[in-house]
């Protein structure tokens, strides 16, 4: 039994020095490949993630970075305090000078005149650089209408118009028109002044009258112009208009 004991024991050692000798317990080592490995989609994907993920840390850490270097040299190097001045709503507008109101113009009109020369004399006096004569339609007294007062109806006229014939007035006739209908006019004058005297002395009389003016439309002569502000204008009436009336130079 020993002998066959020590013989398993050769046996086995020559064996192990076999294997040594032909490499069958040294690892082979493989060549390295250049044929790139095979990445699955989920990988791709995670690997591409990964990148993105890097690049905005490395942003916001640029960031960061670049914020606490403006805020320590803020620290160092502070800015100079800005003020801002807000113009209140109820602050008073700053007064106007005189000379500034003057400076300022309006537009005018001014009239009537007789005629074209009488508005150039005028104009010329006023010292007018630019002007613009122009006829106007306007509402002038044409006479003043002595009148006894309408009565209530007809039969009081009729009565009335008697009574007015009694005292001697003949020559008068019923007004059948107009805003007096049915009173009995007495006589026109062409001035208030003469219609003012015939009715006192009738009021002397004892015949109680009123005075009408009656107007008509005639044409008058009238000048436009620009002039200063509070400028006032001697020997004829004048008012102000608005400014648009001028026009561009009094085109």
């Amino acid at each position: 039994m020993k002998a066959l004991f020590f013989l398993l024991c050769l046996l086995n050692v020559l064996f192990f020095f076999w294997k040594l000798h032909f490499g069958a317990l040294t690892p082979s080592v493989e060549p390295a490949s250049n044929i790139p490995a095979l990445l699955m989609v989920s990988e791709r994907q995670t690997a591409r993630r990964g990148a993105q993920i890097s690049t905005y840390l490395d942003s916001a850490a640029a960031e960061l970075q670049a914020k606490q270097a403006t805020d320590i040299l803020q620290r160092l190097n502070p800015p100079h305090a800005a003020w801002i001045f807000k113009t209140s709503t109820h602050a008073p507008k700053p007064a106007v000078s005189g000379r500034q109101q003057a400076a300022i113009n309006h537009c005018y009109e001014a009239g009537p005149f007789s005629d074209q020369d009488a508005l150039r004399r005028w104009a010329n006096t006023e010292r007018l650089a630019e002007f613009k004569a122009m006829n106007k339609s306007i509402i002038v007294a044409s006479d003043f209408q002595v009148y006894y007062p309408a009565g209530k109806d007809a039969e009081q006229t009729r009565i009335n118009k008697m009574m007015l014939k009694a005292k001697g007035f003949n020559d008068v006739w019923p007004v059948s028109d107009g805003d007096i209908k049915g009173a009995i006019s007495l006589g026109v004058f062409n001035d208030r002044q003469r219609a003012t005297l015939y009715k006192n002395q009738l009021a002397d009389q004892g015949v109680k009258v009123e005075i009408r003016q009656r107007n008509k439309l005639r044409d008058e002569l009238f000048i436009r112009f620009v002039a200063a502000q509070g400028t006032t204008f001697k020997n004829v009436g004048y008012t102000r208009l608005a400014d648009l009336d001028c026009g561009n130079a009094l085109k």
